[in-house]
């Protein structure tokens, strides 16, 4: 998958406050705790619920195929997959 950049990045911006709701913190007390943001915080624990919520959560202020292009996204940089479905493999 060819991973659109400034879409993904525009994506990321649009979800961040829903980001903060589910980790109850921002970026830099995030990375305090030792995660490079708040993403990777949501996309270090599959099993955490904050990852659940998350994804709950951004089929709200998202479409669907809004909604793959930053799943794929963040399996990419967060977890060095192709794509989410790579990352749900995974964690299955």
């Amino acid at each position: 998958m060819a991973l659109n950049i400034p879409l993904y990045e525009a994506l990321k911006g649009q979800v961040y406050d829903i980001a903060q709701v589910v980790t109850i913190r921002g970026n830099s007390e995030a990375k305090t705790e030792g995660y490079r943001d708040l993403y990777h915080m949501i996309m270090s624990d599959s099993d955490h619920p904050r990852q659940q919520a998350f994804l709950m959560m951004i089929r709200v202020k998202l479409s669907e195929k809004q909604c793959i292009v930053l799943l794929d996204g963040l399996a990419k940089e967060y977890a060095g997959l192709d794509g989410w479905m790579a990352y749900v493999d995974r964690e299955a």
